[in-house]
């Protein structure tokens, strides 16, 4: 079975917090990922066998809203963790998205960029 896991970027401490407790009353790790890791691909980021963390320069720049890429989730098991994060009470992330296929290769400026493009679409279509 695959691991389930969830990377965080930018969210506040308390916020952080309330994800990992929630996470680990259902075996999910979590990982904040730091700005200097930004331009490793999501492969490596999630610890993957088959990606290897290679030179990279190093992102310092923000992203300057919060995101969160969730890993490993069948349906029924993300359905339970988008609901009970809601009863919880935790404030939403915006920009979320799952890993597939395509953007496992991504690294998070792209998947961050992605997100970003996809949110304006969609309000635009609202």
């Amino acid at each position: 079975m695959e691991t389930r896991s969830i990377l965080l970027y930018e969210v506040p401490a308390q916020k952080e917090q309330q994800i990992r407790k929630l996470a680990r009353s259902m075996g999910i790790e979590v990982h904040a990922v730091s700005p200097i890791d930004y331009l490793n691909p999501v492969g490596v980021l999630l610890g993957l066998p088959g990606f290897q963390r290679e030179p990279r320069p190093l992102s310092q720049t923000p992203l300057g809203r919060e995101m969160m890429l969730l890993n490993g989730f069948d349906d029924t098991t993300l359905s339970r963790f988008l609901n009970r994060y809601r009863q919880e009470g935790i404030e939403p992330i915006g920009l979320k998205a799952g890993v597939t296929l395509h953007n496992i290769f991504w690294d998070s400026l792209q998947l961050f960029n992605e997100l970003k493009m996809e949110e304006q679409m969609f309000q635009k279509q609202s």
